[in-house]
Parts: structure tokens; C-alpha cells; sequence
């Protein structure tokens, strides 16, 4: 029977909490793109999860802001079901600024793919 694939971003695929982040922070391991910076650390089982920061330094503009962690979150959402088990935590860089969608995405899948938490 096939795996029916949803492209929903549920609640427990989010990453929220304080502690989460800040250990995928300090246990996890990071690389850096053209748009975006991910920390990430694999886990034994269960879902793909996710947080996304978009700081001041990214940009002052509370819209530039949240058009890029939109983006991110959009990314993720249409690509988890190709990830392993793990936590993720995305970053918006200066680049992202003014990015596509495609860009971002291509951004991610390259990442990913270094780090070794998409499927075969």
C-alpha cells in the first residue's frame, strides 16, 4: 500500500519552543547558502520538524521579514516528504532578500542534499 503524501505543516512539525531551538543550536551541525543557513540534527524517528528565523539583521522591514520566513515555511512544507527524520532550523540570510521562490527552494535542496537528510 503507498504512503499518501500530505502537504500539510502541522503543528507538530513545528519547532516553537525555546529549548528546541536551542538544541538544534548546540547539538546539531550548520551549513550556509546563497539565501539561508541551516543547523539541523537527525533523529532516530518520526517527522521532519522545522523552525525558521528571520532577524532584524536580516532585514528592519517587518514585511521583508516575514515575506522570507513565508518563504521558508513554504520550502519546507512542499519538500518534507523527500527529508529524513530530523530538526531543522532555517535562517534567512541577506540574499533571500528580493529572492524567488525557485531560488530558495534550489537553495534548500542543494543544502539538504550536503547534509545528507534527504532520501535516496
Amino acid at each position: 500500500m503507498e504512503k499518501k503524501i500530505t502537504f500539510t505543516f502541522s503543528s507538530e512539525e513545528r519547532i516553537r519552543k525555546s529549548r528546541d531551538f536551542k538544541y538544534v543550536f548546540e547539538s546539531g551541525k550548520s551549513l550556509g547558502g546563497s539565501t539561508m543557513a541551516l543547523y539541523f540534527i537527525l533523529k532516530e524517528s518520526g517527522k521532519p520538524r522545522a523552525g525558521f528565523i528571520a532577524s532584524k539583521r536580516f532585514s528592519k522591514r517587518a514585511v521583508d521579514r516575514n515575506r522570507a520566513k513565508r518563504l521558508m515555511r513554504e520550502v519546507f512544507r512542499l519538500n518534507k516528504h523527500r527529508l529524513l527524520p530530523c530538526d531543522i532550523v532555517f535562517i534567512a540570510k541577506k540574499g533571500m532578500n528580493g529572492a524567488s521562490y525557485r531560488e530558495v527552494e534550489e537553495d534548500f535542496l542543494k543544502l539538504a542534499s550536503k547534509a545528507g537528510i534527504l532520501k535516496d
